[in-house]
C-alpha cells in the first residue's frame, strides 16, 4: 500500500515539479536575454533539454557523423562501364 501512495505521489509530482522548472527557468532566460545563446543555468539547460529547445545558432552535436561509404573499385567500374542512363 505504502509503494502505491509513492508511486501516485511521483506520477502526480512529476508534471509539476516539470511545470515548475520550466516556468522557473524560462523566468531566468527572459531576463538574461540569453534564448539565444548558451543556458544561462543548470536549471535552464534542464528545461531546455526537457522541452527540447534548440536555439538557433547553437548545433547540439548528439550523434557523431559517419563517413560516406566507400566504392569498390568493381562497383565504380561498373558505372563507368553503363553510364548515368542504365
Amino acid at each position: 500500500m505504502i509503494i502505491l501512495l509513492v508511486l501516485a505521489a511521483v506520477v502526480v509530482g512529476a508534471p509539476i515539479a516539470a511545470a515548475i522548472l520550466v516556468s522557473l527557468a524560462s523566468l531566468r532566460e527572459d531576463a538574461k536575454h540569453s534564448l539565444a545563446g548558451r543556458a544561462p543555468g543548470p536549471a535552464a539547460w534542464a528545461a531546455r533539454r526537457l522541452l527540447r529547445v534548440q536555439p538557433r545558432g547553437i548545433v547540439l552535436r548528439r550523434a557523431p557523423r559517419l563517413p560516406k561509404p566507400r566504392v569498390s573499385a568493381d562497383d565504380e567500374m561498373s558505372s563507368r562501364l553503363t553510364g548515368p542512363y542504365v
